[in-house]
């Protein structure tokens, strides 16, 4: 399994990759290895929707942009079919998604805030 980075780090490349609308394939990775970053992605985005509107409050854009991540990470999954109400049954996802959990919680407000704001100032 990939190594636990920072929660800002992690939402960070998150953004980045929606806000670039290209995603680097890596053809070293195997589709296990993939869905484990997609998983991973989708999680630091299910993290974000829990922390983000306690700091900036609710916000239609902020959630249109994370559903936007979500579903550009769900196209990079190998099982087409997935979807994000089923990925919350996975074993590996739920063990990912306390991962990003416990690593929200080791992050400043000051540095959550940041990465909240720049999923609601993203302009597709």
């Amino acid at each position: 399994m990939i190594k636990l980075i920072s929660f800002r780090s992690l939402l960070s490349l998150g953004v980045a990759a929606l806000l670039s609308q290209a995603v680097l394939a890596n053809e070293d990775l195997t589709p296990a290895e993939a869905d484990t970053m997609a998983k991973e992605d989708i999680a630091s985005a299910q993290v974000m929707i829990e922390v983000c509107p306690a700091i900036i409050g609710k916000n239609a854009k902020f959630d249109h942009n994370t559903h936007q991540l979500i579903q550009s990470y769900l196209q990079n999954y190998s099982d087409k079919s997935m979807t994000y109400d089923k990925i919350q049954s996975d074993t590996e996802y739920k063990s990912i998604l306390n991962e990003a959990r416990q690593a929200a919680k080791e992050t400043s407000k000051d540095e959550q805030k940041s990465v909240c704001d720049d999923v609601v100032n993203y302009e597709a």
